[in-house]
């Protein structure tokens, strides 16, 4: 699973706040400063994510850091998202648009609303579950649903229960109920955030039609643009294959697309795959094909896709599904 850099500029942006050093969390990651961590960039893998909560634990010494995280200034400077919360009409419509547009950042949405007989609650599922940075993150995203009940007017009594699906950490209880409020519950099957259903479509004096709509606009072009990396895919796989036996290098490609190199490199990268790997997704169906065929002896099969020798070729194949041309041949004869 990956995640956008937004996550960790905001995570660095609060250790500068909080004061504490966010350049030496970061280069225990690997990654030099706050200025590498561009929001458009590559996504990144989580496990560097959950290096760098553990990291911030270490240099913070503050096991709950998550909760200041959570609730810290950096939400509000980074990511296309906020602007929408702040503009929208009920509680309702937040949700559905954090539902709808958490893909931005993050692979899934980490909050689900549920409505049943037993009220109304919203169950944080972290990307991270495991150890301290899946305590980090489950404050951090719990610690942020609750701001956004108090944004909609919630009040103590509001916020009916909060659950948690681990042991109480000892000697953390007044930051706990500053972040949540008095009712806590630990131990539990999940962590949820029980509250008043009437805040669900309650008007919120905040809401700014024009505001919201421009929002809106934005992030409706930023996922749109981050959906059709799918279609890149295909269509980077169309060009090498009318390509073959010649492999046209990134920059080929990207000219052929009407886009820059990074940008084809960026799509690719959310989508977990790299220019190479295509390439060689490509000569492997079109030796399947042809060998399937059976008309070519392999000499041409492996000029058909561009390598040098028979044996390269051989060496390839084998690689990609473990067997000779030959074998997988008679394989599909047998």
């Amino acid at each position: 699973m990956k995640l956008s850099p937004t996550n960790l500029k905001i995570l660095a942006y609060t250790l500068d706040v909080e004061g504490f050093n966010s350049v030496r969390v970061l280069k225990q990651c690997g990654i030099d400063s706050a200025d590498d961590l561009q929001e458009d960039g590559e996504w990144m893998p989580v496990a560097l994510f959950d290096r760098m909560m553990a990291a911030t634990i270490e240099e913070t010494q503050d096991p709950v850091f998550g909760l200041v995280a959570g609730r810290s200034i950096a939400l509000m400077k980074y990511g296309a998202i906020t602007p929408l919360m702040l503009s929208g009409s009920t509680m309702r419509q937040m949700l559905d648009d954090i539902n709808r547009f958490a893909p931005l950042v993050v692979e899934r949405c980490e909050l689900e609303l549920v409505e049943d007989r037993q009220g109304a609650r919203i169950v944080v599922n972290p990307i991270l579950r495991d150890g301290l940075s899946g305590r980090f993150r489950t404050e951090q995203v719990a610690t942020s649903a609750v701001q956004m009940l108090r944004f909609v007017g919630a009040n103590s009594v509001d916020i009916r229960q909060v659950d948690f699906p681990y042991a109480r950490p000892p000697g953390h209880e007044k930051s706990y109920e500053a972040a949540f409020g008095p009712r806590l519950e630990f131990g539990r099957k999940e962590c949820a955030i029980w509250f008043n259903p009437a805040l669900l479509d309650a008007k919120l004096s905040t809401h700014d039609p024009i505001a919201y709509v421009a929002a809106r606009t934005r992030v409706e072009s930023l996922l749109a643009a981050m959906k059709s990396g799918s279609d890149i895919a295909d269509q980077v796989r169309q060009w090498l294959l009318r390509a073959l036996p010649r492999l046209p290098t990134v920059a080929e490609t990207a000219e052929h697309l009407g886009m820059s190199e990074r940008t084809v490199r960026r799509h690719l990268f959310a989508l977990g795959m790299t220019h190479a790997d295509l390439s060689q997704e490509c000569q492997r169906l079109m030796a399947e094909r042809l060998l399937a065929e059976g008309k070519l002896p392999l000499k041409q099969v492996a000029e058909a896709l561009g390598f040098s020798s028979v044996h390269s070729f051989h060496r390839a194949f084998r690689r990609w599904s473990g067997l000779t041309p030959s074998a997988w041949r008679d394989n599909r004869s047998a």
